[in-house]
């Protein structure tokens, strides 16, 4: 039986820059649609199972955007069907939910996360690029277009343009951190799914740049390594216990924020990892109270690159990625059998003194086939650790990372 390759791209990035002091200028509110709760859990607990099971292959930076990932699997998940379909939700924490209803929540997420204020621009962009000849149904590709507000065409995949063309979408959705997502289109491609994600905003306080110092980072070995560390006093939403500390960095607008999770040992970030989930991580959150501080920070770079096959079949998305038992004929009458044949996720961040600037893409190819304490803290960043960046809206994560060994900048 012959069989078909899908390919879904997903693209996240995000750009944050940490501003002056807080910002002046008027803004409108941020937009707020209801988003389901499981919706919301479902996504966060499968981006911290992404982490979790990365660094079980290396143990090394990994940096990607939950969101992104699950948009772009639900537009995949949205033409599968039977137990393909079932697994893929299943892995993504949205089982239970119909069709209707994530279609629905990630409307929702896209028209939320391009409504951002003045001082927080968000903005998502969704895609798909259909081989021209293929009999997709069109209610597939129409409830596409309607849900995550996606470009959609139809192309010759053997044209050399079309992948030049494809990447040229990639660059510009991510604002040119990230210029390409595909070496190649498969022979037997029939479908690209793109999701790009970007954020850029103000720390709602900046670091002095006067203020920073090269300091030591100790990385997993303990060795140490010199970076150029920001440092900021003031008053920050903070929490810690004996096995941890954790801060939120605010930005311009209280619609987001970043939270860095530092375990209290040099070599503690893989128990701490394999300790907590989703529901810890937000009850860390919010158990946070407000506390006057000194925060060190190191201002750094890191790249992180990855094929994912292997972790989601590892997670029990099996069948999508099975040239036999795949089921997409939610998308293509069968025959022919459309499976996936790869996952891939890029990503970059980079934290400075005047901002930090993230991007992420994720490829799925398929193919035929509180009140003050009376003493301050000081948290020292200066070994690795878990980061997040959150809609405060909701509670989505939109990326989840751990730093092991930042690149100096």
């Amino acid at each position: 039986m012959k069989k078909i390759i899908i390919s879904t791209l997903m693209v996240g990035v995000f750009i944050f820059f940490c501003g002056g002091c807080v910002v002046s200028v008027p803004s409108p509110p941020l937009v707020t649609l209801p988003v389901e709760e499981q919706m919301i859990r479902g996504i966060n607990e499968f981006g911290v199972s992404l982490l979790r099971e990365l660094w079980k292959t290396k143990e090394e930076n990994l940096f990607l955007s939950p969101a992104g990932i699950e948009m772009a699997l639900s537009m995949a998940a949205g033409g599968a069907r039977g137990k393909t379909q079932e697994e893929m939700l299943r892995v993504m924490g949205l089982s239970g939910m119909t069709l209707e209803t994530i279609r629905e929540n990630n409307l929702n997420l896209v028209k939320m996360l391009n409504g951002a204020s003045a001082k927080v621009e968000v903005r998502t962009a969704n895609s798909l690029w259909a081989r021209k000849g293929i009999p997709f149904y069109e209610s597939f590709l129409a409830n596409t277009r309607q849900y995550y507000q996606a470009e959609a065409e139809i192309v010759d995949f053997a044209d050399p343009e079309t992948l030049s063309r494809i990447n040229q979408w990639v660059n510009k959705a991510t604002h040119s951190k990230i210029d390409r997502i595909l070496d190649r289109i498969p022979q037997d491609a029939i479908l690209v799914l793109l999701n790009a994600i970007y954020f850029k905003g103000k720390w709602l306080y900046r670091f002095d740049p006067q203020k920073t110092q090269s300091l030591p980072f100790y990385l997993l070995s303990g060795e140490p390594k010199n970076l150029p560390t920001m440092w900021q006093k003031g008053k920050f939403r903070y929490t810690e216990n004996d096995r941890l500390q954790a801060i939120r960095l605010p930005y311009g607008d209280p619609g987001f924020s970043m939270y860095i999770i530092l375990p209290r040992e040099v070599n503690g970030v893989e128990e701490l990892l394999h300790s907590l989930d989703a529901s810890d991580l937000e009850a860390i959150i919010q158990g946070m109270s407000e506390r006057q501080g000194e925060v060190y920070l190191p201002r750094f770079t890191i790249t992180f690159e990855e094929v994912l096959n292997d972790i989601l079949k590892s997670l029990g998305m099996r069948d999508a990625f099975d040239e036999m038992n795949a089921d997409f004929s939610g998308m293509l009458p069968i025959p022919p059998v459309a499976y996936v044949s790869e996952v891939k996720h890029k990503s970059v961040l980079e934290v400075t003194e005047e901002g930090t600037e993230a991007a992420a893409v994720t490829s799925v190819t398929i193919n035929l086939t509180a009140a003050p304490p009376e003493e301050s803290f000081l948290m020292r960043v200066d070994h690795p650790f878990l980061l997040c960046i959150r809609d405060e809206r909701n509670g989505l994560f939109l990326f989840v990372g751990v730093v092991t060994n930042p690149e100096s900048m």
